[in-house]
């Protein structure tokens, strides 16, 4: 045999005398290396096409600092314009003979309202008459006058006014029943006059309010404290009229926080010329809180939200978009502010933005498509 044969002979001998382990080791190739494959993700650039910027699917406004108006709503109770109401009560004893006025009726001024009985005035009546005898004997002009006025101010302490004074004296007939009149123009509420019954001095006997203005009040949260001003326009909305809105504005501002609710009284002032509100409604208050300060401010649909958070779409360049993560803050009246992430004068995508976020998926589904070829293409 050859040397070479030999010698391979020997070789093969000798592999088969090695130790399993020594022989699957040499027989296992070593891994290859591995690959690093790029992670595809989305764009954070969006262009569009000549075409694409004239069909005004993308509008964008240039943001600059506003100053916002929030409304918040509260629960508010409807009640009589203080300033307008008049309380009538019974200024001495007797009984009421006849009533001329009735609750709910509108009266005006000086109107009108009861006949009353009594002796008392019958009496200081007779005093005033015999107040004018009395002077003619008095030799002083300034003493006769002054006994006169005395008569006369009686009088008008029980409810007579000048007017009946005037006859009084000019007709000298003694008048059988005093004559309650309406202190104001307004609406007769809260009626206790009934023909026959007796009053006694201090008896409330009736409530005249005009309800041509009437207030509303409602209570704050101490945290809208430095956004509430008087004038500042309310809204008010009623269930017995759900579907109109009525108008004024706050006149009052309360001077301390309620301890147990963390709230300040206001009081707002809302038009009623027809008279068709009424005290003791339930209302509720929308209130236009003007912000202090001006801020950055979008329309809601701006804004987009993925995993990382909200972000926009910025135009950097006359057709380039570029994604910029911002931080919104809370929304007034359709816009959000933006408390970072955003400069005044930048060009912002505020419609189209979903159309963009489309067109950023479009290119990731591309580049996906094409990291699967080239896989195919390796392992083919």
């Amino acid at each position: 045999m050859r040397p070479t044969i030999l010698f391979g002979i020997f070789l093969f001998s000798l592999l088969l005398c090695l130790p399993p382990a020594l022989q699957k080791a040499r027989a296992v190739a070593p891994p290859a290396p591995k690959i690093p494959v790029p992670v595809a993700k989305l764009p954070d650039r969006v262009q569009l096409t000549p075409s694409q910027m004239k069909s005004g699917w993308v509008t964008t406004r240039t943001v600059f600092p506003l100053r916002l108006v929030r409304t918040i709503s509260r629960t508010g109770t409807l009640n009589f314009d203080e300033e307008k109401v008049s309380v009538l009560a019974a200024r001495l004893s007797g009984r009421e003979v006849k009533i001329l006025a009735f609750e709910g009726q509108h009266v005006f001024r000086d109107d009108p309202l009861a006949l009353v009985y009594s002796p008392d005035f019958v009496t200081a009546e007779a005093e005033y008459l015999n107040a004018f005898k009395v002077a003619r004997t008095i030799g002083s002009r300034n003493e006769a006058e002054t006994y006169i006025r005395a008569a006369a101010k009686k009088l008008l302490l029980m409810g007579a006014t000048e007017k009946d004074l005037d006859a009084l004296s000019r007709t000298q007939k003694i008048a059988p029943y005093l004559t309650i009149h309406a202190p104001r123009d307004g609406i007769i509420l809260n009626s206790q006059l009934r023909e026959g019954l007796f009053m006694n001095p201090g008896d409330q006997l009736l409530t005249i309010a005009d309800l041509s203005k009437l207030w509303v009040y409602m209570d704050i949260y101490e945290g809208d404290l430095p956004l509430v001003h008087i004038g500042q326009t309310i809204l008010v909305k009623t269930v017995a009229y759900p579907g109109e809105i009525f108008r004024g504005h706050i006149i009052y501002q309360g001077g301390m926080v309620d301890p147990q609710t963390r709230t300040f009284h206001v009081r707002g002032e809302i038009e009623n010329p027809d008279h068709r509100l009424k005290p003791g409604m339930f209302a509720s208050v929308l209130i236009r809180l003007t912000h202090p300060e001006k801020e950055l401010a979008l329309p809601e649909a701006s804004f987009l939200k993925d995993d990382n958070g909200f972000h926009v779409f910025v135009e950097t360049s006359p057709g380039v978009f570029t994604v910029r993560p911002v931080v919104p803050g809370p929304e007034e009246e359709g816009l959000m502010t933006v408390r970072d992430g955003l400069r005044p004068g930048e060009s912002v995508v505020v419609s189209g933005a979903l159309l963009l976020e489309g067109l950023r998926e479009q290119t990731l589904n591309r580049e996906l498509e094409m990291q699967d070829r080239s896989k195919g293409q390796g392992a083919s």
